[in-house]
């Protein structure tokens, strides 16, 4: 008899989540705490970001909160609660309060003890060190103390960090000052003595300054997300019984009803029950054109309904809706490392060390000769301290990124971090959005075609009746007349079909414009031919008097920067979320040979996932929230100034 046949149960999905930490302020702590998360039991993957102060880890079961706050508290950091995201942080001084005292006066005393030296002032060691000491051991310590505490917390837990480094070197600097100032005679019998007050306290200015320039961005960017999420409603209106009430967008139940009216956004994704209406979804697609929807059509949270009212049953709500996956699209995507950035996380984890073992060698290595005096050994291991303390993040860094910004940003151009000023030399491909960035991202009369009146009284009839339309290609037609100065016609009757078009008397006879689709309701023949303008139909007493046609028209400067970026060997791609042959037109004008059309918003971040796994550095060219998560992805994303908030922060 045969036994049946047994198959193993298939290992779950794997499921990200994202962790809020505080206390990560630098390569070594990031390396810490995910070494803390692998370690638990169904983790497979952590990668922490101090910059946005987040973890983002790869589980294949849910991961109890208390171990994961038992794991981050253990490598010394804090689990913020989700509960807790809307608590204000613990106030203190602000960080560049305790920067610039330390900068004032090491500069301060550096240029003293330089014009002392070369101009030969003649200025009293003996008056002058303890002067400089006694200004230099309350500002240090008040500008010190929050490194300071960070370092006994990585002390506590018999490990190192950056903050060991610059607190030793510091120190070492004050210290060995402070010894050449009150017991000179140590020195004098040497070839005379040295202090370095002012290299401790521009030490620990630049750093703190440069901590304080994090804390800004790390801000900004949880702030972008914050704006995402603002983009859906607080309330909806949910139908019960046949009655109508409002009720927090959050508490609405997958299977709920819910009514939306004209000029209201969508609360959550669903499925439209009855009415129709278009709905402006450019927050995901990026398109201008408002879609028409009907019955079983979908809707999604954050869109917005222009010119019709329906009822639609939700689908998606809370995390699964479309806008709460962009925005956790953007979360992993910031979260993410490249390889080489994995490799600096792991030399910064024995970095500290290294460079402590090296002073310690150092100091042994000058006391082993025969010639040396104690206090040139000192003088040696102090060096090493100071001179691998991470300067180049507080001095040369920020020097080079405010020369290379200022010169751009007299071109125009705004550089987030020192990081894209690097990654944007490595560029060798470019993915541009077309509508808003390509294009200028606002419809207009491309041609007009009448059949058997003159384009005049064409133009003439529609603007009469789109004159009492919202819908965005109406307002087209009716500024394209007013710019020739054709006055509309007056106009009676006026019928609204949202999505479609609309229909009014005008002289004494039925003028209908709209779509193909709406003429095609009313009996209206008219050619239908894949086009990349948008065609608006004009029928007077149905008959077809002609079409205009209305484009989203490219840039002047579009075409001649892609060819320039041709010259330097850099390929462009277009993708966007439009129809093919809109896409291609544009495409084509722009004189770039490869293209994608109706791409959604994880489509173009995966389109740039799949370049990179081929090899290129990539960059990321858009300008709306459909676009957040591939610019986040790219190696480079470049963001017009004219686009969306969240997209400028993505980028």
């Amino acid at each position: 008899m045969l036994k049946p046949m047994t198959t193993a149960a298939p290992e779950p999905p794997a499921q990200t989540q994202t962790l809020r930490i505080d206390g990560m302020h630098c390569a070594a702590c990031v390396r810490r705490v995910e070494r803390a998360l692998v370690k638990l039991d169904g983790v497979a993957e952590a990668s922490a970001d101090f910059i946005n102060g987040r973890a983002v880890i790869t589980a294949r079961q849910p991961v109890p909160s208390a171990d994961l706050s038992a794991a981050v508290s253990g490598a010394g950091y804090e689990l913020v609660e989700a509960a807790a995201d809307d608590e204000a942080p613990a106030a203190g001084p602000p960080l560049w309060l305790r920067a610039a005292p330390a900068l004032l006066l090491g500069w301060g005393s550096f240029f003293a003890m330089q014009a002392n030296r070369w101009l030969s002032l003649g200025w009293n060691p003996d008056l002058l060190f303890p002067l400089l000491f006694a200004l230099t051991t309350p500002v240090l310590l008040w500008s010190l103390w929050p490194l300071l505490r960070r370092a006994a917390q990585a002390a506590a837990r018999r490990t190192t960090d950056m903050d060991t480094l610059i607190v030793i070197g510091a120190a070492a600097a004050y210290l060995y000052s402070t010894v050449a100032t009150f017991a000179p005679s140590l020195f004098d019998a040497h070839g005379g003595r040295d202090i370095f007050f002012d290299t401790a306290l521009i030490i620990v200015g630049f750093v703190t300054l440069g901590r304080a320039l994090e804390a800004r961005v790390r801000q900004r960017a949880a702030a972008a997300l914050t704006r995402l999420l603002e983009l859906a409603p607080q309330t909806a209106r949910i139908v019960e019984n046949g009655i109508e009430r409002d009720i927090p967008a959050a508490q609405v139940q997958i299977g709920d009803t819910v009514r939306v009216r004209p000029g209201e956004q969508i609360a959550v994704d669903g499925n439209i029950l009855s009415g129709s209406s278009a709905v402006d979804e450019a927050m995901l697609t990026g398109e201008s054109v408002p879609v028409a929807k009907r019955a079983a059509d979908p809707v999604y949270a954050g869109t917005l309904n222009v010119d019709g009212a329906f009822t639609y049953q939700a689908t998606q709500v809370g995390a699964a809706t479309a806008l709460a996956r962009i925005t956790a699209a953007v979360e992993r995507a910031q979260s993410s490392k490249a390889p080489v950035q994995r490799l600096a996380d792991r030399i910064a984890s024995v970095f500290v060390p290294f460079v402590l073992l090296a002073a310690l060698a150092t100091f042994i290595g000058w006391t082993a000769l025969d010639d040396a005096e104690w206090t040139a050994a000192i003088v040696s291991a102090v060096a090493v301290l100071v001179v691998a303390c991470p300067c180049a993040l507080g001095l040369a860094t920020p020097a080079a990124v405010a020369a290379a910004c200022g010169r751009a940003a007299q071109l125009g151009i705004l550089y987030r971090d020192a990081h894209a000023l690097e990654r944007a030399g490595q560029i060798d491909t470019i993915l541009w959005d077309k509508t808003g960035t390509l294009t200028s991202g606002r419809h207009e009369v491309s041609a007009i075609e009448a059949i058997g009146v003159t384009e005049t009284e064409l133009l003439q009839l529609a603007a009469a009746v789109e004159q009492h339309s919202e819908h965005p290609l109406a307002a087209a037609v009716t500024a394209h007349a007013e710019d020739l100065g054709i006055a509309p016609l007056e106009a009676a009757a006026f019928q609204n079909y949202p999505g479609r078009g609309a229909v009014a008397q005008v002289q004494g006879a039925e003028v209908a414009v709209g779509s193909g689709r709406f003429m095609a309701e009313r009996g209206v023949t008219v050619p239908v031919e894949a086009s990349a303008a948008t065609p608006v139909y004009v029928a007077r007493d149905n008959i077809h008097l002609g079409t205009i046609r209305l484009s989203d028209q490219l840039r002047p400067a579009a075409q001649p920067a892609v060819a320039l970026l041709q010259q330097h060997g850099i390929n462009s791609q277009m993708i966007s979320g439009d129809v093919p042959a809109a896409v291609q037109a544009a495409a084509a004008q722009a004189g770039i040979p490869h293209f994608r059309a109706r791409t959604l918003p994880a489509e173009k971040a995966e389109a740039v996932a799949e370049l990179q796994a081929q090899g290129k550095r990539v960059a990321f060219v858009g300008d709306g929230v459909n676009d957040a998560p591939a610019l986040a992805q790219a190696d480079a994303g470049l963001a017009l100034c004219s686009g969306s908030d969240l997209a400028l922060e993505a980028a």
